[in-house]
């Protein structure tokens, strides 16, 4: 791994042609436009500076981080004091599997499966987040310390603590789209409809036919149910439907066909425009990197 800036602490037999993570310390000056051949985390430390990445630019302070994929172009200017912790990694590091992988939206959906789902590919480069709490700064600067002692498993450690960072990262994005987690229902009228939903999610028609059923009004019960829980029924229908198709993907050996027509879609090639839609990849690929993730 090679970076135009200035190293602090850092005594140059640290990093060998040979390591495939690097957690260092950075003072950075004003440097140009230029690339990496590896993903890379940032977190500022100190000062501040002008920030160009892929064309976005921005003033980055202490307190902000930022994430980079493979190749990405970026730049620095009007630098004031600015230092760094620049955490550098192949994907392999990450996961075996990944080796070739050259996206974060690639590497967060193998490692983090099961939340991915709730994720919905919502993109973490190109964004700089602020670490309020400074939970992440805690997590780097272990992970620094195992970096430069080269402890046994430092490597394990450093895997663990950027899954750690990853889904922190993932939360801030949900609320920056205002994709908050619902709001439990508080009404029995709600709650009610929430479990007919999930005992009838094969069905169709299923708000009228409750609505019919119960002998309630279908536009008080729209209403209520979107106050409550923040999704329309026809949204938190899709949402259940799609998360059981999710388990049959990972636990079960059927057919894509047979999954679409088990959840109550007919139309198995809508399925798969929506699961696409929704989790950026078709439920092949989610199946075989589910597989993939339960081996390594």
């Amino acid at each position: 791994m090679s970076n135009d800036t200035l190293m602090l602490e850092l005594p140059k037999e640290a990093v060998t042609v040979d390591d495939k993570v690097a957690v260092l310390p950075f003072w950075q000056v004003d440097i140009g436009s230029h690339q990496h051949h590896f993903f890379e985390l940032a977190y500022v430390t100190g000062g501040c500076a002008l920030h160009t990445l892929n064309g976005n630019t921005a003033m980055i302070r202490e307190g902000d981080y930022f994430i980079m994929d493979y190749d990405s172009v970026h730049s620095y200017a009007q630098t004031a004091d600015f230092t760094l912790i620049n955490c550098m990694f192949l994907p392999e590091v990450v996961d075996y599997t990944l080796r070739g992988c050259r996206t974060f939206d690639e590497l967060m959906r193998v490692c983090l499966t099961r939340y991915y789902k709730q994720y919905s590919g919502q993109a973490v480069v190109n964004r700089v987040f602020r670490d309020d709490d400074g939970r992440v700064l805690q997590l780097l600067t272990g992970a620094k310390l195992e970096y430069l002692n080269k402890y046994v498993g430092y490597t394990e450690i450093f895997r663990g603590r950027l899954m750690e960072i990853l889904i922190l990262t993932m939360r801030r994005v949900l609320c920056q789209e205002g994709i908050q987690r619902p709001v439990l229902p508080q009404s029995t009228i709600v709650l009610e409809v929430v479990r007919y939903l999930d005992t009838h999610y094969q069905e169709k028609a299923l708000l009228g036919d409750f609505c019919q059923e119960y002998h309630y009004s279908l536009q008080y019960v729209s209403r209520k149910f979107k106050q409550e829980t923040g999704f329309t029924a026809s949204e938190y229908l899709q949402k259940k439907r799609l998360e059981k198709s999710c388990e049959l993907l990972i636990c079960s050996d059927m057919s894509i066909q047979e999954i679409a027509h088990q959840i109550g879609y007919e139309d198995t090639r809508f399925f798969n425009q929506l699961f696409q839609k929704k989790l950026k990849m078709s439920p092949r690929e989610y199946r075989k990197m589910s597989v993939n993730t339960e081996m390594a």
